[in-house]
């Protein structure tokens, strides 16, 4: 039998349904008089602070048990329970925009929070949690800027899914998933950098950046492939070099003044990551 079985077994016994029947009422008392204390005292807060209490409190009994149980629906009570209050508070001078974005930057942060906790309690760890959790926190994070500028979710949230997708893949040695991470984390800047604001708008330079940032991307699946393979991945290096020719192409062509300037830069941004890619091969990432 499994810890997972066993836990599962703990937790279906007369005492133990007695124990957690009694706390359930305890918890419900402690949100009525908080309830009634906020209609008495007129704070506006004290209602919003019951659900990230009730989110602590079933995260501190998973982890006091050693129980996976209340990881998920705790985690995501407490950061529901905080974005609400974030979005609700009068305390807080913030426009509708705003106060939607608090509230999906907190409620995604609490996906994160399911995976750490995995880590520990869970027989698997919830790798996958990470996904919904950056696509609501970008998201947030995006509608929280002033102004709101509509490629500014191609950078956050893409780039953050990407992320989620290359961590997911290095931890669990996914190829299929670091593909895309990487790709998402290339593709993301470079649409975002090209055509976010440009000083001078120029059809081919705008796509030239957009290219080369594209082409980084795919370099990164080499340097990240060590993780997961014995030997470099080198056939990423082909669409990645000819994305990167063209792009370079393109710019020298829309402006050749800064032509050096540019791809001195891009060749910089490719040897530092591979000397980043060095020193943790030294550390033992390809273990």
């Amino acid at each position: 039998m499994g810890p997972i079985d066993q836990q599962a077994q703990k937790q279906t016994t007369p005492r133990s349904r007695t124990s957690n029947a009694q706390k359930a009422g305890v918890v419900l008392i402690l949100s009525g008089f908080i309830l009634l204390g906020d209609l008495y005292f007129k704070t506006s807060w004290l209602s919003l602070a019951v659900l990230p209490a009730l989110g602590l409190f079933l995260l501190a009994e998973s982890l006091a048990l050693q129980v996976s149980t209340w990881v998920v629906p705790g985690a995501l009570t407490f950061g529901a329970g905080i974005g609400s209050f974030l979005a609700f508070s009068t305390q807080l001078n913030l426009n509708l925009w705003q106060r939607s974005g608090s509230f999906l930057l907190a409620f995604g942060l609490s996906w994160f929070v399911i995976t750490l906790l995995s880590l520990r309690l869970f027989e698997t760890p919830a790798w996958w949690a990470m996904i919904p959790g950056s696509l609501l926190s970008t998201t947030g994070f995006t509608l929280m800027q002033e102004p709101i500028h509509p490629l500014a979710f191609v950078l956050y949230v893409g780039g953050g899914l990407g992320l989620a997708l290359l961590a997911w893949g290095l931890a669990s040695k996914l190829f299929g998933l670091i593909i895309p991470g990487c790709l998402l984390i290339g593709i993301g800047p470079g649409i975002y950098g090209a055509w976010a604001a440009p000083s001078e708008p120029n059809g081919l330079v705008q796509t030239g950046v957009m290219l080369v940032s594209f082409a980084l991307g795919w370099g990164l699946i080499t340097l990240f492939s060590r993780r997961v393979t014995h030997n470099f991945v080198w056939w990423p290096l082909i669409p990645g070099g000819i994305l990167s020719m063209v792009g370079w192409g393109l710019y020298i062509g829309g402006n050749p003044g800064n032509a050096v300037y540019f791809i001195g830069n891009t060749g910089s941004v490719g040897l530092i990551l591979f000397g980043i890619y060095l020193l943790l091969l030294r550390k033992g990432i390809h273990h």
